[in-house]
């Protein structure tokens, strides 16, 4: 069938407004709601109302659809959704990550116009732990084939072997001719022809995440010597295998997973899903040293799949956040039983040919794992997922805390009125620390997380714990045969919790929470100064989770730093300097964040106050300067050094040696000289003259030198001409009141960041930034 995307000509509003105004999805309805304090979404929704929105679109039922078969997929509507053509309901899916699909054969009124109306019913929150969106956030797609077609994601293609390279393809057509032809960018390298044909690839190349070669096969659908039908999907070329004794194998050599992850959000966009935005989270990951991201904690979009594939990121695909025992209000778990089994199948649907995806995960923090109906619904989880592809396997992201304070959460239980999840034991252990203490001590035991867990682990192929690790070594005692996965820790544990997946064949990776901030459960790495205590979550007006190893924006921040020194990705050290203006103060960043250390050293008004500094980096030792002169070396312990200075405006500059005394590399940090300029910086200068094609573009307060100013903030208004159009305008600041709809915002660490997309026609898009005192700055961007 052809593809087609529907995103254009859709009209929008929200329940019990009287106009309609037009919108391009993917589109966020969430994003541009008023933020309020009181609002029952609450700290983990960022303080977002929900609400029932709907959207309107005339589509016009061509002649030739008569004799053909005309379906519609919503990659992600957020949530509870209805689908009526014409006033009738012809379909709806109440899961908001899930893709689904509406057949609109023989409903449609040929030759004439056709009201298509989404309603997206999202009133009902709390229903998440995290910024949700709302509305119809990804792609839409309009299906088109023949009567006899190739269903969308029904064209499969599966390794069988790489040495030699041989591919089973199949469809699931009936009484028709099925013809194959394998492309290797323009050029075919092999045919085959049946319901089903294995295929013999010469020369093939493999993908990986070090080589993401990616090949199309194109299926062609005769009757009787005519087409009648087309499919067209792409795939690679890979092997996954897994035991304790080798770990996770792909294409036959053992893998260690370098982990981050990640929400579904894409920061000022909100919810909105873009190809664009996807591909360059993924590659800013990827240039830190990750080679997997975990998609928490619901299945992921079809353009980050294909980012994935593109760039060679691996992906753990997850599925729920709740099984029966609710986390949250109006959570899945109300409709976990009904749901649970169409909502997984369709995950495997949509994975099947994405070469990236290495794991499925059955669920998140799940309480109900120590109940005795646990072992049956994993069971039945994993059947489903093997039954619809087989090839990859199935693990779970366990909360070994929330399983082992069991019986210290009874009475919390009893209070609560039902089983609570991972929000109230982030909450619980936050109020009680003296349950994280006897785990030092000793009271619980992997015999203990083994006696709780262990029916529901039987029933996987991997063992994925979240905060752990000090129970694998038991783990492995009790039950060698135990594959074991880092699926969530914390980042001050990274370097031991790595020198552990190094060092141990049936430990297969980390992925550290979290590896770019997102919206919502805000706060949980806020900074907060004069005090050692502070609640989990925080308060209005606090907007995102403030513990990403990049911002909201893409910029690294010191974890992401820490990631690239531990798995060896950059040779250049990272300066970080802790708040100067907070020095000797009492603080807490929770344990979600790795420090406050930011790489600056302009703190005007705090000249002679010492200055606490770490140098993340590889080698064997470091040395820092300050204005020349030698603060001394110190050995690089797990990547990393610390140092104290006093304060004063000048130059710190880190060299790192080798064991041999040789320079690996060097990193300077410079005192802001006296000019504000701004500087408009494009992330490309040249991009596609398509409607989905984004351009970032970070503004900059810098000075003379261009050395950004971060502790210089201004209000930066944006405008642009030509053939692009503002997407959204922000800062990445953790609280924050303004929206990221406006011509406007106040920068934080002296940056804002613009998204521009494309109008689809080519020419010039120029960007110009202004703020008081300084000149107007402009930059132009060519689109093709």
């Amino acid at each position: 069938m052809k593809k087609t995307r529907l995103n254009d000509g859709w009209f929008f509003y929200r329940e019990g407004e009287a106009t309609a105004v037009p919108v391009r999805v993917p589109h966020d309805a969430m994003i541009v709601e008023k933020r309020t304090p009181d609002a029952a979404t609450g700290n983990g929704g960022a303080f977002f109302p929900g609400g029932k929105y709907i959207y309107t679109r005339t589509l016009f039922g061509e002649m030739d659809w008569a004799e053909q078969t005309v379906i519609l997929e919503f990659e992600g509507v957020y949530m509870n959704s209805t689908v009526l053509l014409n006033g009738e309901q012809v379909g709806g899916w109440y899961y908001g990550y899930t893709n689904f699909f509406v057949d609109l054969t023989s409903k449609l009124k040929i030759g004439a116009k056709n009201e298509l109306m989404v309603i997206a019913d999202n009133s009902k929150v709390p229903n998440a732990r995290w910024y949700t969106g709302s509305g119809i956030y990804r792609p839409v797609n309009l299906w088109v084939g023949g009567m006899t077609h190739i269903f969308p994601q029904s064209l499969r293609v599966k390794t069988l072997s790489i040495d030699p390279a041989i591919v089973e393809i199949s469809t699931e057509v009936e009484n028709a001719e099925v013809s194959y032809e394998i492309l290797d960018g323009e050029k075919a390298v092999a045919s085959a022809s049946g319901k089903t044909a294995v295929v013999s690839i010469p020369d093939a190349k493999l993908w990986s995440a070090e080589n993401p070669n990616l090949y199309t096969v194109k299926a062609v659908v005769k009757k009787n010597g005519a087409i009648v039908d087309e499919a067209i999907e792409r795939f690679g070329i890979r092997t996954l295998a897994w035991s304790a004794k080798k770990g996770l194998e792909i294409n036959g050599r053992t893998v260690k997973l370098k982990g981050g992850c990640i929400h579904h959000d894409n920061g000022i966009l909100g919810a909105c899903t873009y190809k664009d935005a996807e591909k360059r989270k993924v590659r800013k990951l990827k240039e830190f040293g990750f080679n997997a991201i975990r998609f928490s904690h619901y299945p992921a979009g079809k353009d980050l799949l294909d980012a994935c594939d593109e760039v060679g990121i691996y992906v753990m695909d997850e599925s729920f956040d709740q099984w029966r025992a609710q986390k949250t209000k109006y959570d899945y778990s109300h409709r976990f039983d009904a749901e649970c089994e169409k909502d997984i199948a369709a995950l495997a649907d949509k994975d099947f040919n994405h070469p990236c995806v290495i794991l499925y995960s059955i669920g998140n923090e799940i309480p109900d794992t120590g109940r005795e109906f646990a072992p049956g619904i994993a069971r039945r989880l994993t059947a489903i997922l093997k039954e619809h592809d087989g090839t990859r396997p199935v693990t779970i992201g366990n909360n070994a805390p929330m399983s082992m304070v069991a019986e210290a959460m009874q009475d919390f239980e009893r209070e609560k009125g039902a089983a609570v999840g991972s929000l109230e034991i982030n909450e619980l252990i936050t109020a009680h620390p003296e349950l994280l203490d006897a785990f030092k001590k000793g009271k619980y035991s992997a015999e203990t997380l083994e006696r709780v867990t262990g029916n529901v682990f039987d029933e996987l192929d991997i063992a994925g714990h979240n905060y752990a690790h000090e129970f694998y070594e038991g783990i492995h005692t009790i039950r060698p045969d135990r594959i074991l996965l880092s699926a969530e820790t914390f980042p001050a544990r990274m370097a031991s919790n790595w020198r552990s997946v190094e060092e141990n064949d049936y430990i297969i990776g980390d992925f550290h929470w979290t590896a770019w901030d997102y919206l919502g459960e805000v706060g949980v790495g806020l900074p907060v100064y004069g005090t050692k205590e502070a609640p989990f979550s925080k308060p209005y007006p606090c907007l995102t989770a403030a513990c990403g190893s990049f911002d909201l924006n893409g910029t690294p921040e010191a974890a992401a730093y820490y990631c690239a020194a531990l798995w060896g990705a950059k040779k250049t050290p990272f300066i970080g300097v802790r708040p100067v203006d907070h020095s000797g103060e009492e603080f807490t960043i929770g344990s979600w964040r790795l420090t406050d250390a930011i790489d600056c050293w302009t703190w005007d008004g705090n000249e002679g106050r010492k200055a606490e500094i770490i140098v993340y980096g590889v080698g064997t030792e470091v040395e820092l300067t300050q204005d020349s002169v030698s603060l001394g070396r110190k050995p690089l312990t797990d990547c990393k050094a610390e140092f104290e200075a006093v304060y004063e405006p000048g130059i710190l500059q880190a060299i790192t040696y080798d064991e041999n005394g040789i320079e690996l590399g060097r990193s300077v940090l410079k005192t802001n000289g006296k000019e504000v300029l701004l500087a408009v910086q494009p992330e490309k200068l040249l991009i596609r003259a398509a409607e989905d094609a984004l351009v970032y573009i970070p503004i900059q307060l810098v000075d003379e030198e261009g050395v950004l100013r971060m502790n210089t903030e201004k209000r930066i208004n944006v405008r642009v001409s030509g053939a692009g159009e503002l997407l959204a305008l922000g800062s990445a600041r953790y609280e924050n009141e303004e929206t990221f709809q406006s011509m406007a915002h106040l920068s934080w660490r002296g940056s804002v960041l613009a998204i521009v997309r494309s109008t689809g026609k080519p020419g010039r898009i120029t960007v110009t930034a202004s703020a008081d005192g300084c000149e107007d700055a402009t930059a132009e961007i060519r689109c093709e």
